[in-house]
């Protein structure tokens, strides 16, 4: 990763000299004569790189040069920042360039500082020659220029622009060649066996190979076969990894049980959990990567398991038939290395998807050969094949086939040649990227949103015409995700990617082209490692290890780094030393998340180069003032600080903030005055509208016109004003997706002309007409927007409207175009939902075509007045994409619609007014809908007569809490084919008598599956 870092520094310097290139000639020559230098030591890090592997002198000397270059980075980073706090509001900008010229010129006159700029004066003239000792050894060690065909190919990939990923690789299901038979074997053993292994329990079945393999990817495809799913009861998957810490495994394993997070208890008190939770249940575990020799840790992990029903099944992951054997397996099922043509399967795959039939037959003879030095792993012949796929060429691929660094895997500490082929394919700045992932432990989940703004504290990231660092950092991770560099995407909602992991091959990798400069530190663990060069690293802290010890261990190490660049303390660390941070002045990201740590330091102001701050899930109940000092921050996190109560004053200087994060800090009441000079800012979790003495007003948004994703105003009834609603502007802010507005939740009985202010507030609140979604809760108007159901907001598609007690009518939803889930909860005052709903404008059915074209969820709950519902557009349908439907808690409502939508498939009746069910109301008739829930009916005894027979097409029947509710519709149910599932919640009477051993339980036999809770 040296040249992309010498690259870096070199358009750095070129940035400086074009700013005032013709200021004072004697100092641009100095800085010119550095540009030039880097420029000749580029050139020739190609050669030096591959030269590395074979050659000690050469390794020694690309250390020096990244050395140097680290040290010119910093130097200009400090007089960028010098020159940044010096600037006075008359004056203008104080470049970088001006300040070098100063320090240069002018060492003791000019600003006030004389040392400072004395220091970097002569750090500048001490780093340009151990500079040049770099480039005159350079000659000495034979480095030549690279030329010829395939350095320029090499070149074109080093050099090329990131390519986006295509959906179709990341969107593909598992893709496995080779398994099929030892899958099948797999399931067989799971779903029989013999008699006393049916028994057994816990059963255990280990997969067994080297790493690369596919033992992950097999197990995945074994715990979601269908016919696997429907066989146990519960299925849980705990990746384990080298840590086997028995309490935390157990705590993974009830959350994957529940589907939910577990509280930190005792061991004792989380293995009762887990032994309730698997009594008399048939259950799948799957306990995948497994290091651990220790059988006594595997003894007092398993005692939960015994609990569990004959036929539950553990699957266990691991490198060791010794620890396959110490768990106690009682199948050991072997993974061997792929044939050659299984392997060519998975590399063309990749490779020559979309090429034509006469490509593929020009370049099959190179790629098998290519394919047989993979040594038959499917993970190498993957991530190979992804880097082909960008090569056009015959004479591409046989440069490949040519390559040396086949013969290097045994230098580099083991790793497969075709990976760091892969590596070596990488564009330069991707580079710096993927080795920096390198600083996790194994099996980290690495989240996109956090390492991509590490990346752009790091200086990896530049930003691309109006293109933000973080949307170019979206993209390189896309990229190392496309070329099989990162794997295991998780995805949201919304499809879009939120974390990653990396293969523990490919965590070697980066590991071993990152060389020093990372580190992993083990707390109690001896560390053969030279921390003085170390520049990023994550302290770990070893399960054994005696907690007394660990803050001085911790600060004993730290002194040794004083070129840390990042620093990880882990979760796990009780005692957060008490640290004095300007011995670390280089730091650029600083990570406490999750650690005891109660109090930061004020020294932490001395922290220049600092980026990224993340504090979240602390004690932390104030920031020291000296934290505004850290110019450079771009990222500030204090997520889930519940005691936080205040933010610094002075955050008004801190200019480079981007992303301010503080998200459920409940005791934050207000924001520093201010805010809106932060004109960076990306990323606001809250914008808290202040009283007339303190915190920001409405105004203040005004020029944060960079604010993008999702924004959440609250205090908006302290806001009267509608000159400040006016002036915030927030039909500028284009990048905003997702806009909540929240009030007071109780307002004190209002005068007319005070919900007239509160009124006119929102309306001078309309948003860009690029936003998505929106949420008003707690308004107290009588009256909603206009420009709320404009169909101008096209993009529009998702609404929540809560609580807004006194409105009195719906606004003409059914204008929006795009609008896919409504929800309306608490609008106390509307009595009726009519053709103003549908978005007609008179009674004469004219308005909008269709309405609500897109709408596919639609919510009403507690709508303690409402009466009537009329469902009736212009001249075309109303809500024709609609699915689902769902009523809740509406007492007074007569009847539904009776002509809703024919293609609804879910529908949720959670009623006090059994009226709406009773025989003489008129139902609809819905023959698409598969899922039919009727909660809350306390006073229903029986369904309608011959209702449940129209759903033709049911699937799913759940009726929760009517008590007395008799009877079920027996020969309608019988007549409903489709029928597969009835979930009965809270129903003690049918319980009674459809149950186990009731008396008509044979009336309803005939669905697969009945539930009764």
């Amino acid at each position: 990763m040296i040249d992309s870092l010498v690259c870096s520094v070199g358009d750095k310097l070129k940035t400086v000299i074009q700013d005032e290139v013709d200021l004072l000639v004697g100092v641009t020559s100095e800085i010119e004569k550095l540009s030039r230098t880097f420029t000749l030591i580029q050139a020739v890090l190609e050669d030096a790189e591959s030269r590395r592997v074979k050659d000690k002198a050469v390794t020694i000397w690309l250390e020096n040069v990244k050395d140097v270059a680290y040290d010119v980075d910093d130097i200009l980073d400090e007089s960028t920042t010098e020159a940044r706090r010096r600037q006075a509001p008359d004056e203008g900008d104080v470049s970088c360039f001006s300040f070098l010229v100063t320090c240069f010129l002018f060492p003791v006159t000019g600003f006030n500082n004389v040392k400072l700029r004395h220091e970097i004066g002569s750090r500048i003239k001490e780093v340009r020659g151990r500079l040049d000792d770099v480039e005159k050894e350079k000659n000495l060690l034979g480095l030549r220029v690279d030329s010829g065909e395939r350095e320029r190919v090499d070149s074109e990939v080093r050099r090329g622009e990131i390519r986006e990923r295509e959906t179709s690789c990341l969107l593909d299901q598992p893709f496995i060649v080779g398994r099929k038979d030892l899958k099948n074997r797999v399931v067989d053993l799971l779903l029989g066996g013999s008699s006393r292994e049916v028994n057994e329990v816990p059963f255990v079945i280990s997969i067994v190979g080297m790493g690369g393999l596919g033992k992950t990817t097999l197990a995945q495809l074994i715990y979601n076969d269908k016919i696997v799913e429907g066989h146990f009861h519960k299925r849980m998957w705990v990746c384990v990894s080298n840590d086997f810490d028995v309490k935390r495994i157990t705590k993974l394993i009830i959350e994957s049980a529940d589907e939910s997070s577990c509280e930190d208890l005792s061991l004792a008190l989380l293995q009762s959990r887990l032994s309730q939770k698997l009594q008399a249940k048939r259950f799948l575990l799957v306990l995948d990567d497994v290091w651990s020799h220790d059988s006594k840790k595997w003894d007092k992990l398993r005692g939960p398991f015994q609990a569990g029903a004959p036929g539950s099944r553990i699957i266990v992951t691991t490198r060791s038939e010794d620890v396959a054997s110490r768990m106690g397996s009682t199948h050991m099922q072997k993974l061997d290395v792929l044939s050659d043509d299984d392997c060519w399967l998975v590399f063309s795959r990749r490779a020559l998807e979309h090429r034509s039939a006469e490509e593929r037959s020009d370049l099959e003879e190179i790629g098998r050969q290519i394919v047989n030095r993979c040594g038959g792993v499917p993970l190498a012949a993957k991530t190979i094949g992804s880097a082909m796929c960008s090569r056009k060429t015959r004479r591409q691929w046989e440069l490949v086939l040519e390559s040396e660094i086949w013969n290097s895997g045994d230098i580099l500490g083991g790793v497969l040649p075709a990976l760091l082929l892969s590596y070596h394919d990488l564009p330069a700045a991707l580079k710096q990227c993927f080795a920096y992932c390198s600083i996790f432990p194994k099996d980290w989940e690495i989240e996109k949103d956090t390492i991509v703004k590490l990346w752009v504290a790091q200086g990896f990231i530049c930003s691309k015409g109006s293109q933000d660092m973080e949307e170019t950092g979206g993209l390189y991770f896309d990229d190392l995700l496309r070329r099989s560099l990162l794997q295991d995407a998780v995805v949201d909602d919304g499809k879009n990617i939120v974390s990653c992991k990396m293969h523990d091959l490919v965590h070697d990798l980066a590991q071993s082209v990152a060389g020093s400069d990372f580190s992993l530190v083990q707390i109690g663990k001896p560390a053969s490692l030279n921390f003085n060069n170390i520049r990023h690293s994550f302290f770990a802290r070893d399960e054994v290890y005696d907690e007394a010890n660990e803050e001085a261990y911790i600060l004993a190490t730290l002194y040794k780094a004083h070129k840390l660049r990042t620093l990880f303390l882990d979760s796990r660390i009780s005692m957060v030393p008490r640290m004095s941070f300007h011995y670390w002045r280089r730091l650029r990201a600083l990570d406490l998340s999750y650690t005891s740590i109660k109090k930061l330091s004020p020294t932490v102001g001395h922290l220049k180069h600092l980026r990224f701050l993340d504090l979240s899930r602390t004690g932390i109940e104030e920031l020291p003032e000296e934290v505004c000092n850290c110019l450079n921050l771009q990222t500030l996190r204090l997520n889930w600080c519940w005691k936080l109560k205040k933010l610094p004053g002075g955050m008004k200087k801190m200019i480079n903030l981007r992303h301010l994060e503080f998200e459920l800090c409940v005791n934050l009441k207000h924001l520093p005055q201010g805010i809106g000079r932060l004109t960076s800012l990306r990323t606001v979790s809250e914008f808290i509208v202040g009283g007339s003495n303190e915190g920001c007003k409405c105004g203040e948004l005004k020029h944060l016109n960079h604010l993008q994703g999702s924004l959440l105003i609250t205090g908006l009834d302290k806001n009267r004003s509608r000159d400040e609603a006016r002036e915030a502007e927030l039909n500028k802010k284009q990048h905003l997706h997702t806009l909540s507005f929240n009030y007071k939740k109780d307002y004190d009985e209002l005068l007319d002309e005070e919900v007239k202010k509160i009124e006119d507030v929102l309306e001078f609140l309309q948003p860009h007409t690029n936003l998505k979604e929106l949420a008003i809760q707690y308004y107290g108007g009588s009256t909603l927007p206009k420009w709320i159901e404009d169909p101008v907001f096209s993009h529009l598609v998702r609404m929540t409207l809560s609580c807004c007690w006194e409105c009195i009518q719906l606004p003409g939803f059914g204008k929006l175009p795009s609008l896919k889930y409504l929800e309306i909860e608490g609008m106390r005052e509307v009595r009726k939902v009519g053709v103003e709903f549908s978005g007609v404008d008179n009674n004469d059915g004219s308005g909008c075509v269709v309405s609500f074209p897109k709408l596919e969820t639609l919510f009403f709950e507690h709508m303690r007045n409402w009466e009537e519902w009329e469902l009736r557009g212009g001249v075309g349908e109303v809500m024709p994409s609609l699915l689902q439907l769902e009523v809740k808690w509406c007492p007074k409502l007569k009847e539904l619609p009776t002509n809703l939508p024919p293609l609804l498939q879910k529908l949720t009746l959670q009623i006090s007014n059994e009226g709406m069910l009773s025989s003489g109301g008129t139902l609809p008739l819905l023959p698409s809908l598969k899922h039919l829930i009727i909660a809350c009916s306390y006073k229903l005894t029986s369904f309608p007569c011959g209702w449940l027979r129209q759903f033709k097409a049911l699937n799913t029947l759940e009726i929760k809490f009517c008590g007395q509710l008799q009877s079920l519709p027996d020969e309608e149910l019988q007549q409903l084919t489709m029928l597969q599932e009835l979930i009965i919640h809270g129903c003690h009477l049918l319980k009674e008598r459809y149950g186990d051993g009731g008396e008509d339980r044979d009336k309803i036999v005939q669905i697969p599956n009945i539930s009764f809770l």
